[in-house]
Protein backbone atom coordinates (compact mmCIF):
# COMPACT_ATOMS: atom_id res chain seq x y z
CA UNK A 1 0.00 0.00 0.00
CA UNK A 2 1.33 3.39 -0.95
CA UNK A 3 -0.50 5.45 1.63
CA UNK A 4 -2.82 5.39 4.61
CA UNK A 5 -6.00 6.01 2.59
CA UNK A 6 -5.32 3.11 0.24
CA UNK A 7 -4.82 0.83 3.22
CA UNK A 8 -8.18 1.86 4.71
CA UNK A 9 -9.95 1.40 1.38
CA UNK A 10 -8.43 -2.08 1.01
CA UNK A 11 -9.69 -3.11 4.45
CA UNK A 12 -13.15 -1.73 3.71
CA UNK A 13 -13.41 -3.76 0.49
CA UNK A 14 -12.33 -6.94 2.27
CA UNK A 15 -14.98 -6.37 4.92
CA UNK A 16 -17.62 -5.44 2.40
CA UNK A 17 -18.11 -2.04 3.96
CA UNK A 18 -18.02 1.49 2.57
CA UNK A 19 -14.80 3.40 3.09
CA UNK A 20 -15.21 5.64 6.13
CA UNK A 21 -14.77 9.32 5.36
CA UNK A 22 -14.27 10.39 8.95
CA UNK A 23 -13.80 8.87 12.37
CA UNK A 24 -15.66 10.01 15.41
CA UNK A 25 -13.59 9.43 18.55
CA UNK A 26 -15.44 7.40 21.17
CA UNK A 27 -16.73 9.25 24.19
CA UNK A 28 -15.27 7.75 27.31
CA UNK A 29 -16.58 8.92 30.64
CA UNK A 30 -14.80 7.57 33.69
CA UNK A 31 -15.81 8.23 37.28
CA UNK A 32 -13.51 10.89 38.72
CA UNK A 33 -11.92 10.35 42.13
CA UNK A 34 -12.90 13.35 44.22
CA UNK A 35 -12.77 13.88 47.98
CA UNK A 36 -14.83 16.42 49.88
CA UNK A 37 -12.21 18.42 51.78
CA UNK A 38 -8.52 19.23 51.86
CA UNK A 39 -8.19 17.59 55.26
CA UNK A 40 -9.60 14.39 53.77
CA UNK A 41 -7.11 14.60 50.90
CA UNK A 42 -4.20 14.98 53.29
CA UNK A 43 -5.32 12.07 55.45
CA UNK A 44 -5.88 9.81 52.44
CA UNK A 45 -2.49 10.77 51.00
CA UNK A 46 -0.69 9.91 54.25
CA UNK A 47 -2.66 6.71 54.72
CA UNK A 48 -1.70 5.35 51.31
CA UNK A 49 1.87 6.69 51.55
CA UNK A 50 2.36 4.71 54.77
CA UNK A 51 0.64 1.63 53.32
CA UNK A 52 3.25 1.71 50.55
CA UNK A 53 6.08 1.67 53.08
CA UNK A 54 6.77 5.35 53.65
CA UNK A 55 6.60 7.35 56.86
CA UNK A 56 4.77 10.64 57.14
CA UNK A 57 3.19 13.18 59.47
CA UNK A 58 1.31 16.45 59.42
CA UNK A 59 3.14 19.41 60.95
CA UNK A 60 1.90 22.93 61.54
CA UNK A 61 5.22 24.22 62.91
CA UNK A 62 8.91 23.55 62.41
CA UNK A 63 9.05 22.30 66.00
CA UNK A 64 6.52 19.57 65.22
CA UNK A 65 8.45 18.63 62.11
CA UNK A 66 11.77 18.52 63.97
CA UNK A 67 10.22 16.27 66.63
CA UNK A 68 9.20 13.83 63.90
CA UNK A 69 12.73 13.87 62.43
CA UNK A 70 14.19 13.09 65.85
CA UNK A 71 11.84 10.11 66.18
CA UNK A 72 12.54 8.84 62.67
CA UNK A 73 16.30 9.27 62.57
CA UNK A 74 17.34 9.33 66.21
CA UNK A 75 20.84 10.50 67.05
CA UNK A 76 22.50 10.39 63.65
CA UNK A 77 25.62 12.37 64.51
CA UNK A 78 27.34 11.39 61.28
CA UNK A 79 24.67 13.29 59.36
CA UNK A 80 25.98 16.54 60.81
CA UNK A 81 28.61 16.35 58.08
CA UNK A 82 27.79 18.43 55.01
CA UNK A 83 28.87 15.46 52.90
CA UNK A 84 26.05 13.26 54.23
CA UNK A 85 23.01 15.40 53.32
CA UNK A 86 22.12 16.92 49.96
CA UNK A 87 19.15 19.21 49.50
CA UNK A 88 17.37 21.24 46.88
CA UNK A 89 18.54 24.83 46.73
CA UNK A 90 14.98 26.15 47.18
CA UNK A 91 13.74 24.17 50.16
CA UNK A 92 10.64 25.37 52.04
CA UNK A 93 11.30 27.60 55.05
CA UNK A 94 10.10 24.88 57.44
CA UNK A 95 12.69 22.48 56.05
CA UNK A 96 15.52 24.95 56.60
CA UNK A 97 14.36 25.60 60.16
CA UNK A 98 14.30 21.86 60.83
CA UNK A 99 17.86 21.43 59.57
CA UNK A 100 19.01 24.26 61.84
CA UNK A 101 17.22 22.92 64.91
CA UNK A 102 18.57 19.40 64.32
CA UNK A 103 22.09 20.72 63.77
CA UNK A 104 22.26 19.03 60.35
CA UNK A 105 24.55 20.53 57.75
CA UNK A 106 23.44 20.07 54.15
CA UNK A 107 25.04 20.70 50.82
CA UNK A 108 23.02 22.40 48.12
CA UNK A 109 22.49 20.58 44.84
CA UNK A 110 23.26 23.72 42.82
CA UNK A 111 26.79 23.80 44.25
CA UNK A 112 27.73 20.86 42.05
CA UNK A 113 25.08 21.08 39.34
CA UNK A 114 26.61 20.56 35.92
CA UNK A 115 29.82 19.00 37.24
CA UNK A 116 28.93 15.52 36.09
CA UNK A 117 31.29 12.96 37.58
CA UNK A 118 32.02 15.01 40.69
CA UNK A 119 28.31 15.47 41.38
CA UNK A 120 27.57 11.77 40.93
CA UNK A 121 30.42 10.77 43.22
CA UNK A 122 29.41 13.27 45.92
CA UNK A 123 25.70 12.42 46.02
CA UNK A 124 26.58 8.74 45.79
CA UNK A 125 28.12 9.08 49.27
CA UNK A 126 25.13 10.91 50.75
CA UNK A 127 22.93 9.37 53.43
CA UNK A 128 19.90 11.62 52.97
CA UNK A 129 18.34 13.70 50.21
CA UNK A 130 15.93 16.48 51.16
CA UNK A 131 13.45 18.05 48.72
CA UNK A 132 10.21 19.90 48.50
CA UNK A 133 7.33 18.70 46.33
CA UNK A 134 5.12 20.45 43.80
CA UNK A 135 2.02 18.31 44.18
CA UNK A 136 0.69 15.29 46.01
CA UNK A 137 -1.89 12.77 44.80
CA UNK A 138 -4.32 11.56 47.46
CA UNK A 139 -5.65 8.63 45.44
CA UNK A 140 -2.24 6.94 45.11
CA UNK A 141 -0.15 8.46 47.91
CA UNK A 142 2.20 10.01 45.37
CA UNK A 143 4.62 12.92 45.46
CA UNK A 144 5.11 14.91 42.25
CA UNK A 145 8.46 16.67 41.83
CA UNK A 146 9.53 18.93 38.95
CA UNK A 147 13.24 19.12 38.23
CA UNK A 148 15.27 22.26 37.50
CA UNK A 149 18.83 23.55 37.81
CA UNK A 150 18.26 23.93 41.57
CA UNK A 151 16.20 20.77 41.99
CA UNK A 152 18.15 17.85 40.63
CA UNK A 153 16.53 14.42 40.44
CA UNK A 154 19.65 12.91 42.01
CA UNK A 155 18.72 14.38 45.41
CA UNK A 156 15.58 12.25 45.65
CA UNK A 157 16.80 9.19 43.73
CA UNK A 158 20.42 8.45 44.71
CA UNK A 159 20.71 8.61 48.54
CA UNK A 160 19.26 5.63 50.42
CA UNK A 161 16.86 7.96 52.27
CA UNK A 162 14.61 10.67 50.89
CA UNK A 163 12.81 13.28 52.98
CA UNK A 164 10.23 15.54 51.33
CA UNK A 165 8.35 18.57 52.59
CA UNK A 166 5.02 19.29 50.90
CA UNK A 167 2.38 21.92 51.53
CA UNK A 168 -0.96 20.38 52.39
CA UNK A 169 -2.65 22.83 50.03
CA UNK A 170 -1.11 21.25 46.91
CA UNK A 171 -2.33 17.71 47.58
CA UNK A 172 -4.86 17.00 44.85
CA UNK A 173 -7.37 14.21 44.40
CA UNK A 174 -5.97 12.34 41.41
CA UNK A 175 -3.44 12.24 38.59
CA UNK A 176 -5.74 13.92 36.07
CA UNK A 177 -5.73 17.10 38.17
CA UNK A 178 -1.94 17.06 38.40
CA UNK A 179 -1.62 16.60 34.63
CA UNK A 180 -3.95 19.54 34.08
CA UNK A 181 -1.78 21.71 36.34
CA UNK A 182 1.42 20.59 34.63
CA UNK A 183 -0.13 21.24 31.23
CA UNK A 184 -0.55 24.90 32.18
CA UNK A 185 3.17 25.30 32.88
CA UNK A 186 4.78 27.95 30.67
CA UNK A 187 8.24 26.37 30.89
CA UNK A 188 7.89 22.59 31.25
CA UNK A 189 10.54 20.91 33.44
CA UNK A 190 13.16 18.58 32.00
CA UNK A 191 11.75 15.76 34.12
CA UNK A 192 8.87 15.01 36.47
CA UNK A 193 9.13 12.44 39.25
CA UNK A 194 6.18 10.50 40.61
CA UNK A 195 7.18 8.94 43.93
CA UNK A 196 4.92 6.44 45.68
CA UNK A 197 6.86 4.89 48.56
CA UNK A 198 10.33 3.30 48.50
CA UNK A 199 11.84 2.03 45.25
CA UNK A 200 10.39 -1.35 44.25
CA UNK A 201 11.76 -3.80 41.72
CA UNK A 202 10.33 -7.21 40.88
CA UNK A 203 11.43 -9.87 38.39
CA UNK A 204 9.52 -12.49 36.43
CA UNK A 205 9.61 -14.82 39.44
CA UNK A 206 7.76 -12.19 41.51
CA UNK A 207 10.68 -11.62 43.87
CA UNK A 208 10.27 -8.11 45.26
CA UNK A 209 13.35 -6.04 46.11
CA UNK A 210 13.22 -2.70 47.92
CA UNK A 211 15.67 0.13 47.32
CA UNK A 212 17.47 -1.22 44.25
CA UNK A 213 16.74 1.68 41.88
CA UNK A 214 16.05 4.40 44.43
CA UNK A 215 15.74 5.12 48.16
CA UNK A 216 15.00 2.28 50.54
CA UNK A 217 13.45 4.71 53.04
CA UNK A 218 11.11 7.60 52.22
CA UNK A 219 9.67 10.21 54.55
CA UNK A 220 7.23 13.08 54.05
CA UNK A 221 6.20 16.02 56.18
CA UNK A 222 2.90 17.62 55.15
CA UNK A 223 3.03 21.29 56.11
CA UNK A 224 -0.47 22.21 57.22
CA UNK A 225 0.18 25.91 57.85
CA UNK A 226 0.81 26.61 54.14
Amino acid sequence: MSNHQEFIEHLARKLGRPTPESVRPPEVKLPLYRLKSQEERIDKFLSIWEALGGKGIKAATSEEAAHALAEWFGDQSEWASSQAIYAWSDLPVMARKCLDSMGWLSRSYSELAGQGTELAAAIGQAELGITGADYGIAQSGTLVLRSSAKRGRAVSLVPPRHLAFISGSVILDSLDQVMEKLGQTVHPPAAIELISGPSRTSDIEMDLSIGVHGPIEVYVIVMTDH
